[in-house]
């Protein structure tokens, strides 16, 4: 199959592409490609059919290159592990070239209808692409993938696609994607389709999840960046706290009876977690002033400060889980989920994340005294952040007087975008290689 555009406004010398194939037993196999016709090509797929068993491998060149080398391994082949209403398409491993090699397709500059295409993302490790709407006829569509070293491709020939990808990704990698919708307009000697590109999606990036010994590896260089100053730098706070703006404490208090409700994590930090998107919480802030023992009179999520005393909410009835180790430009952040024992939440974060001992741990923990008294210890050298997973009733705590609320000076935005802040992902302290 190829995927073609005409070009009415010139007339296009045939051209050649060379690939070279060589299989399990180190032999190689020249394939040369004529395009005997005036026609601009985007991409030119192939699929070799194994006849003993009727299996095939897709294999694609982008025109851009004129030759190309496959390592045909059978071994890290799944035969017929995908079926499509075309053919059996397998996806084929590539060796590791250079990054141009592993370019997606499509050269052309001229415009062309634009393709929705979401990616739906649902932990541990399944993905599924979603063309946002249905075609008047059949189409075939052709879906190429970037992960890592590997170039795949799959064809779903349907009036619609909401198909999850037919093979595993490796996890916490980055991913791009790019989906072609074409129209068949001609066969030749029974085997080539010849295709036009009637549309194209943009090039999509996602982040594959974590797996839990993705977390662990985290876990460990937040560790190794710690241990570079000797011992943390424990001090006891008394309160977590959290900035927002005066509307969101305002609906808090008039709407929602003094109730401040978990909602979801947003994409901030580290765009692999499992908690992006999954998990409901409130975040709370720990780092205070070494001289004060207060936070800083400045913030940058909103004007108003909420205070609450941390043995309310952190105590023997909770589990804590590492979630996270990034940052933006220069300081270090933790993030940590207070969960109640026995809770949901707790169940899906003892299953993808890394359990701390609430008593001994470098970020968080409870202290206990001579006099059987409890404190709460916070890690200074970074900024450990905790996300809070149950609800809390401010009014209440306003009128126990557990809790307290000031003004506090807003800087840059002033608030955080709902999408979050993706973690510095060039940094090579706390990005996993």
């Amino acid at each position: 199959m190829a995927s073609l555009k005409e070009d009415t406004s010139k007339i296009v010398a045939p051209r050649s592409w060379f690939v070279k194939i060589i299989d399990k037993d180190h032999q190689k196999f020249d394939v040369n490609i004529t395009c005997p016709i005036g026609f601009l090509f985007d991409v030119i797929f192939m699929v070799l059919v194994d006849k003993s068993d009727y299996s095939s491998t897709n294999i694609f060149m982008n025109t851009r290159q004129d030759e190309l080398t496959f390592s045909l391994n059978n071994s890290s082949i799944q035969k017929n592990s995908f079926f499509c209403p075309v053919d059996i398409s397998i996806p084929v491993l590539l060796e590791q070239y250079d990054e141009e090699l592993h370019t997606l397709p499509l050269s052309s500059k001229e415009t062309q209808d634009t393709l929705p295409v979401t990616i739906h993302r649902h932990p541990p490790s399944l993905y599924r692409l979603d063309v946002n709407l249905m075609f008047t006829s059949e189409k075939d569509l052709i879906v190429f993938v970037r992960a890592k070293n590997q170039l795949r491709v799959f064809i779903v020939s349907d009036w619609f696609l909401n198909n999850e990808f037919p093979f595993e990704f490796p996890s916490a990698s980055s991913v791009k994607c790019m989906v072609l919708c074409t129209c068949r307009e001609q066969r030749v000697d029974g085997s080539v389709w010849i295709t036009t590109t009637e549309s194209h999606s943009p090039v999509i990036s996602f982040k594959t999840f974590f797996s839990v010994m993705d977390t662990y590896r985290l876990y460990d260089l937040a560790i190794g960046f710690g241990k570079r100053k000797g011992y943390p730098n424990m001090r006891p706070i008394q309160y977590f706290y959290r900035n927002k703006s005066k509307t969101y404490f305002d609906k808090i208090m008039i709407q929602l009876d003094g109730e401040m409700r978990p909602y979801l994590k947003s994409n901030g930090g580290e765009q692999g977690s499992v908690l992006n998107g999954r998990l409901s919480g409130l975040f709370f802030s720990t780092y205070t002033d070494a001289m004060t023992n207060m936070p800083g009179p400045y913030s940058h999520f909103g004007p108003i400060r909420l205070y609450i005393q941390s043995l309310e909410m952190f105590n023997s009835e909770c589990n804590l889980y590492f979630a996270d180790f990034y940052c933006h430009k220069k300081r270090h952040h933790v993030t940590v989920i207070l969960v109640p024992k026995y809770s949901i939440d707790n169940e899906f974060c003892c299953q993808y994340l890394k359990e701390l001992n609430i008593f001994r741990n470098p970020y968080l923990c409870l202290r206990v005294d001579c006099y059987g008294a409890f404190s709460v210890m916070a890690n200074m050298d970074v900024t450990v952040e905790v996300f809070y997973t149950d609800t809390i009733n401010v009014r209440t705590a306003l009128e126990l007087q557990y809790g307290f609320i000031e003004k506090s000076q807003t800087i840059g935005r002033g608030y955080a975008p709902p999408s979050g802040i993706p973690k510095n992902p060039t940094c090579t302290i706390c990005n996993l290689e």
